[in-house]
Formats: C-alpha cells, sequence, structure tokens
C-alpha cells in the first residue's frame, strides 16, 4: 500500500511566453498575460445596428377566473343531473342495481366536494349555500339508501 503521508510538496516554474522560468511570487504575471493578449486582440468587425423597443405584449385572450358561487353553481347543476340520471334508472326495470352502484359513487364523491366548496361561499350567497346543501344531502341519503340496501325487493 503507498503512504500518502510521505508525499513531497514540488512546485515547479511556470513557463512564460518569453520561454523563461517565471516567479511563484509575481502577482502581476496574470494581469500582465491578460492585458498582452488584449493587445493583440483583433476589434470584432460587427455593424453598428438599432434596436427597436418592444412595447407592451397584450395577452390574446384573458384569464377569466371563476368566483367561488359560480363554482358552487355549476358542481350543483352536475349533481342534480347525477340524480336525475339516478332516478331514472331506478324506474328502469332492465336496468341492475349492480350496474347502479358506480353512479351512486361518483354521486357521493360529487355531494363530498359540493359540501367542501359550499364552505368557501361567503354570506351574501346564502341561498346558494342552501341550495346547494340541500342538494349534497339528498345525494346522501341517496347513497345511504342503497348501500342499506332500501331498493332491493
Amino acid at each position: 500500500m503507498v503512504n500518502i503521508h510521505h508525499i513531497q510538496d514540488t512546485t515547479q516554474p511556470v513557463k512564460t511566453s518569453q520561454g523563461g522560468p517565471e516567479k511563484i511570487g509575481n502577482r502581476d504575471a496574470f494581469k500582465s498575460a491578460l492585458t498582452q493578449a488584449l493587445d493583440n486582440a483583433e476589434p470584432s468587425e460587427m455593424p453598428e445596428t438599432t434596436a427597436h423597443r418592444l412595447g407592451e405584449i397584450t395577452p390574446a385572450r384573458t384569464i377569466q377566473i371563476p368566483e367561488q358561487a359560480d363554482l358552487v353553481s355549476g358542481s350543483t347543476e352536475k349533481l342534480l343531473g347525477l340524480l336525475e340520471t339516478y332516478a331514472a334508472q331506478l324506474q328502469d326495470p332492465g336496468i341492475s342495481l349492480k350496474h347502479m352502484a358506480p353512479v351512486l359513487e361518483t354521486i357521493q364523491q360529487r355531494a363530498d366536494q359540493l359540501v367542501k366548496e359550499t364552505r368557501d361561499l361567503g354570506p351574501d350567497h346564502a341561498g346558494l349555500r342552501n341550495i346547494a346543501t340541500q342538494t349534497a344531502v339528498a345525494a346522501q341519503t341517496e347513497y345511504i339508501k342503497f348501500q342499506r340496501g332500501d331498493y332491493l325487493s
């Protein structure tokens, strides 16, 4: 195994462009080399151009952020539509309860989401909050009835 503690530091002199060894302690060596390189550099041959200022960029269309009342209203309509579909399926003797189960799961999920959305409504939307809450309660009631087996005959 190699003993790394006995490695000796060796310094080699740096050769400059003149060919002679450079002193290690010379602090201006880099500065002088840089100055010499810059003096030998040729100026760029780029033509002068004028750049025009860019004006304000306007979006193609504005982004409309829906209000919480609009979200609750839309969610309530979707849940009522699902409840109508479910009621129509209950009246159809050709549709088994097993085929209605996925619709009921969707109804339950939408009802839970509607309750969460309704919590963020302000006091000025009390009527919408009441309708949304009643719709969610009706949906959850139907889910419980279905799971309990009220529709088995």
